[in-house]
């Protein structure tokens, strides 16, 4: 059955393509047999990036997409993630409003390169994070991205989704003295602040030597500000109602909230990213390149959070009206009690990353050999702050209002108890984490290929790569519950006490009704006054690690080695290349941990035993890609490949990160294995003019191991938590279809002949394991079935424009929770007053891109709503 309707989606894809090819005009693209090296294109606006990305993406040898700058500090978005997702088969997680994440065909196990490199950085709850995430990456300094579906022998291993490569400009590309530079100013809606950020790139090519010797160099430099704000409200879990009221009788399955949470969460974001080249041409054959980047970048994310916690046997009437067998939530319900907590946090993050590159290309005769030597280090400090104060009333009467659920939050109604007095408020909790992640990689490869004079192969490639990477994790904790007991209004020792700032919270929700006034710790002091709050409570300095299995030290020594030929031939008029060849990959990996021994010590505490984990694998993967020209504008590719994935550094080491205020935590997994693909693609593609393109691919992966979230209820330290840990799921298939078409409508009358546009449709299925008993027909966390992305363009010599409209269907946050799909509206216009000087406007998420997420399974047991913001940045941007 399967074969069956794979065979139907290929025939719809191809019947697609071949119905709609004599609709557009034509324009020859390169000759058949050209060389497939990819050549970097200089371009200047739109059209011409779009032109050299479809240019590149035909003579690749592999499926892969290409994005291209419009001009040097031109790339076509804010965030090169903003770019991707507009690549069939792309979908990208964010965070806070800011592209972070990429995930090919529903697997976020996405390899990074830069230029062609291993490249990692940023950092979770957990480690630092195996792959880079994009919103460390500014566009401005980014001259192409290619994204590889299939892979080569001679591509660095490590992605079953695929494999993302960033290319920096190259210096000898540059036609003479270059400055580019951008300024803008971004706003916020619901931060209400504006903030700046601006770019400059500059370099030069000399030549030098009678042998037609250059040197170029390029340097880069980008700085980003931005305040931030979003709001957040949380339904975490559910209480029983049961028995007969006023307002009727409960119906069966009736429920409320158990445990409501509202967030205002703000903060600020900046980043400082610097970039230098340096290229030296010897001469026609022999080049030498150093190759750099810095980036700081910094976060302070602030929340003050109402905690309420409520009991379904206190409810002493309801409104059940509104109740069916969907719908369990009554319209309302009152409630003799309930606990009340106000939590203010700061989470302040500062993360450095730099990486280095040396390396040459020389070319002998037949024989093309390269070298490099590379380095990259990530380092995080996070310290994150916060205090609880809870209520001191007792059997306090609340109404929550569930009359907008699921589309709209809850509101509650605290009737007589007053949010602004301080004189019902205690405080129970300060806690102080202080936490260190860091990771390098140490990496040294030599490639060599051999050239033929005739034949069908037409060169062989060889090469090897050794890297050592390391990673480690730190954590020191204090913790302190009922600290005084002193109540606010008669005791505030050091006046941390005062009225929130937030008067908005939730409005663009009509049923968010939350009270406004109430009062908090500011967490701006718990950042600011840390001394001063550790003193009052007795810590003069750092504890020792709280709970040992907090932090681990990893080691992975990986070696790779790599055959493959490149063949051409010309059959029955048809002209064929490709290649073949597969890659082995030896890892080893070491472990150091603690583990709870299950006994404790003569105070209680529990026993921690350090511990050693080795694991060593080898991996073989074959690859072949076939790509056959039917004629100069029509070409077929087959490609097949087993690819593999190592598991996260957070999720191999057992370290524990434990939220003590939702008794909830995350955990790593020591016995996870990596995970392997079997991919196979099959694509049809029809260039019919310069950047115009039709395509259809079809494509299956067959996963085994791959890994899931699951929870469990583990006791640490004599309190109880919900632990999440990622698990092998065992084997699962994903397979799907990728339609694409971009034009530019030259033959339209002027103006109307500056139009184009860009659509694409994606849709991928899985079949995977589910670790969820309720949920045994389960798709991969994070995929959604169906996405597309519909971009309309404008180009005349002094406008230039798009906007563009990204949607994606439901999908998995975790195997528990899944969020309603959306869609985002974006806007970018360019005015050129000059050649050299244009205004720009940006305008994001235009359409107030809320979230929605609710338990999986069920649409009307909600889980989160988030609010998000619009923005709008207007800048200018000048070239010389």
């Amino acid at each position: 059955m399967k074969a069956s309707t794979q065979r139907t989606i290929l025939a719809s894809a191809v019947s697609m393509i071949l119905s709609t090819g004599q609709l557009w005009a034509q324009e020859n693209p390169p000759a058949p047999g050209a060389s497939e090296d990819i050549e970097q294109i200089s371009v200047v606006g739109i059209r011409s990036s779009i032109a050299s990305s479809v240019a590149r993406k035909q003579e690749s040898a592999q499926v892969a997409d290409v994005i291209t700058a419009e001009d040097i500090g031109k790339f076509p978005d804010l965030n090169v993630a903003e770019s991707l997702q507009r690549i069939p088969g792309i979908q990208i997680s964010r965070s806070r409003g800011e592209a972070s994440g990429v995930s090919i065909r529903g697997l976020d196990e996405v390899a990074t390169l830069l230029n062609g490199r291993n490249y990692f950085g940023g950092s979770s709850d957990l480690s630092i994070n195996r792959f880079a995430s994009f919103e460390d990456i500014p566009a401005e300094l980014v001259g192409s991205v290619v994204v590889y579906k299939s892979v080569s022998a001679d591509i660095l291993e490590g992605g079953i989704g695929g494999v993302v490569d960033i290319e920096r400009t190259d210096a000898l590309s540059l036609n003479g003295p270059t400055i580019a530079g951008s300024f803008k100013e971004h706003y916020g809606d619901l931060s209400k602040e504006w903030s700046p950020r601006g770019s400059l790139v500059a370099g030069n090519i000399w030549d030098y030597g009678n042998d037609g010797g250059e040197i170029g160099v390029i340097f880069g430099v980008s700085y980003l500000e931005r305040e931030y704000r979003e709001d957040l409200v949380r339904n975490s879990s559910s209480t029983p109602i049961v028995g007969d009221f006023a307002g009727g009788t409960a119906p069966a399955g009736a429920k409320t909230s158990a445990s409501l949470n509202s967030s205002p969460a703000w903060g600020d974001r900046e980043r400082t990213v610097y970039s230098l080249g340096v290229d030296v041409s010897l001469n026609s054959d022999t080049k030498f390149y150093f190759d750099s980047g810095y980036t700081d970048y910094s976060t302070s994310q602030l929340r003050q959070e109402f905690v309420w916690g409520f009991n379904g046997a206190n409810a002493i009437d309801g409104d059940f009206s509104n109740m069916d067998a969907n719908n369990l939530y009554p319209a309302s319900v009152m409630l003799s009690d309930m606990n009340f907590d106000v939590l203010s946090m700061i989470d302040d993050r500062k993360t450095t990353t730099y990486d280095l590159a040396l390396g040459f290309e020389t070319v002998a005769g037949p024989w093309i050999i390269e070298g490099e030597v590379s380095y990259v280090n990530t380092d995080n400090e996070t310290n994150f702050h916060n205090t609880r104060i809870r209520d001191n009333w007792d059997d306090l009467p609340v109404t929550i209002n569930n009359s907008g659920l699921p589309s709209e939050p809850p509101s509650v109604d605290f009737g007589d108890f007053d949010v602004a007095d301080e004189g019902n408020f205690n405080i129970v909790q300060w806690r102080h984490e202080s936490r260190q992640l860091k990771a390098d990689e140490s990496a040294a490869k030599m490639d060599v290929d051999y050239a033929f004079d005739d034949g069908i192969i037409r060169s062989i490639e060889a090469g090897f790569r050794f890297a050592s990477l390391s990673t480690s994790k730190n954590v020191q904790n204090n913790h302190i519950f009922d600290a005084s007991g002193a109540t606010y209004g008669s005791d505030d020792p050091l006046n941390l006490v005062e009225p929130s700032v937030w008067k908005n919270f939730m409005d663009e929700y009509d049923g968010g009704n939350f009270p406004n006034g109430y009062v908090a710790v500011n967490p701006n002091y718990l950042l600011s006054r840390n001394d001063e709050i550790r003193d009052y409570y007795g810590f003069t300095g750092q504890s020792e690690t709280e709970n040992p299995r907090d932090s681990f030290d990893y080691e992975e020594d990986v070696t790779a080695v790599y055959l493959k030929a490149n063949f051409e031939t010309e059959m029955g008029g048809l002209f064929i290349s490709g290649d073949a060849g597969g890659r082995y990959v030896q890892t080893n990996t070491s472990a150091d941990y603690f583990f709870d021994t299950g006994n404790v010590n003569g105070s209680g505490s529990p026993i921690y035993e350090g511990t050693k984990s080795d694991k060593d694998y080898g991996k073989f993967l074959p690859s072949f890609n076939l790509k056959i020209e039917l004629n100069d504008e029509l070409l077929v590719r087959m490609a097949g490949s087993k690819t593999f994935s190592r598991p996260h550094f957070g999720d191999l080491a057992p370290s524990l990160y434990l939220n003590f205020e939702q008794g909830r935590g995350t955990g790593g997994n020591p016995d996870l294995d990596p995970f392997t693909a079997t991919n196979l693609d099959l694509s049809l593609e029809y260039y019919f003019a310069s950047g115009g393109l039709a395509s259809s691919t079809v494509f299956y992966k067959d996963i085994d191991g791959f890994l899931q979230t699951s929870e469990s209820a583990e006791t640490i330290g004599g309190n109880d938590f919900v632990i999440l840990r990622k698990s092998n799921g065992g084997s699962g298939t994903v397979r799907g279809l990728e339609l694409a078409y971009q034009q530019f409508f030259d033959f339209l009358p002027a103006p109307f002949d500056g139009l184009g546009l860009q659509a694409n449709y994606t849709y991928v299925d899985s079949d995977v394991p589910s670790p969820n008993p309720l949920l045994p027909n389960i798709s991969l966390e994070g995929l959604s079935d169906n996405s597309y992305n519909l971009v309309a363009i404008y180009e005349d010599d002094l406008v230039s424009g798009r906007l563009s409209y990204n949607y994606r269907s439901d999908f998995l946050v975790t195997t528990e929770v899944a969020q309603e799909g959306f869609g985002q509206l974006d806007l970018s216009l360019a005015y050129n007053v000059s050649e050299s000087f244009r205004l720009t406007l940006d305008a994001l998420n235009l359409l107030r891109r809320d979230h929605f997420e609710y338990r999986a399974g069920d649409k009307y047991d909600p889980y989160h709503w988030i609010a998000t913001e619009k923005q709008v940045l207007v800048g200018v941007s000048y070239t010389f």
